[in-house]
């Protein structure tokens, strides 16, 4: 892990747990491109919980979380702001579960849990935060570490390969590196998810009845080449 990475990510997301719901939530645009998320994890979430132990790595101030406890889950929901678990936690105990969901600090790439302790492991808009592929990678690795034999992992990546990414200069991985840290992991790819329109950026650019319009196409081309799409949605089982 690069002292780079670990500072953004403790600098970005040390403070402003209002605005960040402010952004994601209350902003129309930021509201509708977190639905069109919420709607790609709800998705590819498993439907009931049996018995489960269930992880959220990164969960921030619950945007996925809350779907998971209104699906009857209870999970551990894990962060490094101890401001935006309090936020997640205030929004557990108002939809009356809060017994249902333990927050912890914790650093993704030093964990304090017990390791392949959990059967289901999401951590959504956490791994392209890195900004090598190193880290995204080391970030994988560590994760995968906690979940048991047979247990699944699901997470988002941005894809190097895409045709949105040949302009882009930030941190990206490929398909291939993605694949190497799973495998190196024992893991493997059960189901992939894609966009391929919508970002921030665009929905900024474009009045909210055309961002919608195009929220609509991207859901039709979400089970398209994943490969190819700019944010891939993976779901890995773990083998050994």
């Amino acid at each position: 892990m690069t002292t780079a990475t670990r500072e953004k990510i403790q600098t970005a997301y040390s403070t402003g747990a209002d605005e960040y719901d402010q952004v994601r939530l209350e902003d129309t645009r930021g509201r509708i491109l977190s639905e069109h998320d919420q709607r790609i994890f709800s998705s590819l979430f498993p439907q009931s919980q049996g018995d489960m132990n269930v992880l959220e790595i990164g969960a921030g101030t619950g945007r996925f979380t809350v779907l998971a406890l209104e699906r009857g889950f209870s999970l551990t929901a894990t962060d490094i702001n101890e401001e935006m678990l309090r936020l997640l936690k205030d929004k557990a105990s108002s939809m009356n579960a809060g017994d249902r969901c333990t927050v912890l600090i914790q650093d993704v790439f030093n964990p304090t849990l017990e390791k392949e302790a959990y059967d289901y492991v999401f951590s959504l808009h956490v791994i392209p935060r890195f900004l090598t592929v190193e880290d995204q990678q080391a970030a994988i690795k560590s994760i995968a570490s906690l979940i048991k034999p047979g247990g699944r992992f699901l997470f988002n990546y941005r894809n190097r390969k895409s045709f949105y990414n040949l302009s882009y200069k930030g941190p990206a991985a490929t398909p291939a590196q993605i694949r190497e840290a799973l495998e190196a992991s024992g893991m493997r790819i059960q189901t992939q998810r894609g966009k391929w329109l919508v970002n921030k950026r665009l929905l900024l650019k474009l009045p909210v009845f055309v961002g919608k319009i195009v929220i609509a196409i991207d859901t039709m081309l979400l089970g398209f080449w994943p490969d190819r799409s700019w944010d891939v949605f993976v779901v890995a089982v773990k083998d050994k």
